[in-house]
């Protein structure tokens, strides 16, 4: 009798593994899919209008995508403006992860006239909300009971940032650590990481892209713990704080926009002209996703302090204007300029042997802390620059998560599973 029990739980343990993998291989193509559609858009986007965008058009470019970026997100899908990982965040914790089907092809329209002319955004955001409405779907069609759909959800979130960011291991752990401020969903962990690897391979196999970065990561760096060791703590405090400030001033603006009585697009191509102005002063380096701009602060030591501050107050407010007026975009992006730059004028400071080393830290320290995905963004650190940029890194990611641990950018999430569960959840409109 043991015998037979015993072979029963294994077949329907083997039966259970079969099916979720499937589900997480679907999921990771689709998704994977999808991504190639959003950034092979975006990049001709960009391409078509490069030849404005290096005139003094693109001061006035940002008015133009921001406007159009408004107008269709309050007409088509409101839900789809803003950086869109919140809305999808939320759907999941009082939803079941419903999402309405036109707000993926509304996301990504939105999010390529926002970003390809000029808007400071990134592509986590449409693609986070695209992925998640995709994962919704496929659950429906399966006909997969609410549970599951929201399993798939995350599968779906995490392999979007896995192909976007070509870090296929941070995806699998982002869509399960986002949800919360201080807490994991782990039993999606398995599936997420599939779906996220998956989608990775669809995505670089089909770009041609296997990393975020096309700069090479120079060769010499050797964490030496009783040099580093409070060095980089006190690089994550400064982080940490870099972080608040970024958060205050995104939400400052977007409640400041809640205040006043006219249309989306209204308030979004107001922001267009606000951002064009803060180009105008600081640099049209702070203009889109920003990574072109983390690529040169990486490689080059050329920038003065002087600039490097103005730039990192312009990138701030830039994307504050963007996205808190319900721009359509992401701030994953943005939030690794910020940091990178924070990171740069420690690095002038501090006159550090391997600036590149606090770079990235500060890149993906103030991800990590805005966001406070600690976890995913140490990985992030290891996929991008490597397992010894990752040493310095990981600790800069939780100094400054735990500094900036009262605020978030996506502020729909809860403390832990134990507060979600407390929270009803609805079905429907």
């Amino acid at each position: 009798m043991r015998l037979k029990k015993d072979a029963r739980q294994t077949v329907d343990s083997l039966k259970y593994i079969s099916k979720w993998t499937g589900i997480a291989v679907l999921v990771g193509l689709v998704v994977g899919g999808a991504a190639v559609v959003f950034t092979g858009t975006l990049n001709l986007g960009i391409e078509l209008l490069s030849g404005l965008a290096a005139t003094n058009l693109v001061y006035i470019m940002p008015i133009f995508g921001l406007f159009m970026s408004g107008w269709l997100t309050d007409t088509f899908a409101p839900e789809a403006a803003g950086h869109g990982t919140d809305a999808i965040i939320k759907s999941y914790n009082e939803n079941w992860g419903r999402v309405n089907f036109i707000v993926v092809p509304i996301k990504l329209v939105a999010s390529v006239f926002t970003i390809a002319f000029g808007g400071s955004a990134g592509r986590e955001g449409p693609t986070v909300q695209m992925g998640g409405g995709l994962g919704y779907m496929i659950g429906k069609k399966l006909k997969l009971g609410l549970k599951d759909i929201r399993m798939i959800v995350i599968c779906g979130m995490g392999a979007s940032f896995g192909a976007i960011f070509t870090a296929p291991l941070a995806g699998g752990v982002f869509g399960a650590e986002v949800l919360y401020r201080d807490d994991v969903e782990y039993n999606t962990l398995f599936i997420s990481f599939i779906s996220s690897i998956t989608a990775y391979y669809v995505y670089a196999i089909i770009l041609g892209q296997e990393s975020l970065f096309t700069f090479p990561i120079p060769e010499g760096y050797i964490f030496e713990p009783e040099r580093d060791i409070i060095l980089f703590i006190g690089i994550g405090v400064l982080v940490g704080f870099v972080s608040l400030a970024y958060i205050k001033s995104l939400y400052g603006y977007e409640e400041l926009n809640e205040e006043i009585g006219v249309p989306t697009y209204i308030k979004t191509a107001f922001a267009g002209a606000l951002t064009g102005l803060t180009a105008l002063i600081a640099s049209p380096m702070i203009l889109g996703t920003g990574i072109s701009l983390v690529e040169r602060i990486s490689v080059a030591d050329s920038f003065g302090t002087g600039f490097l501050i103005l730039l990192l107050a312009g990138k701030i407010i830039a994307t504050s204007f963007t996205i808190g007026s319900g721009g359509s975009g992401g701030v994953v992006a943005p939030s690794l300029t910020i940091g990178a730059i924070t990171g740069a004028i420690m690095s002038n400071i501090l006159n550090y042997d391997f600036p590149l080393a606090i770079i990235t830290a500060g890149s993906v320290g103030v991800l990590g802390s805005a966001a406070h995905i600690p976890v995913t963004t140490t990985i992030l650190a290891a996929e991008l620059f490597g397992l010894e940029l990752m040493k310095p890194a990981t600790i800069v990611c939780f100094t400054s998560a735990w500094v900036a641990r009262s605020d978030t950018l996506y502020r729909e999430s809860y403390v832990s599973r134990s507060a979600l569960a407390k929270v009803q959840h609805h079905y429907g409109d």
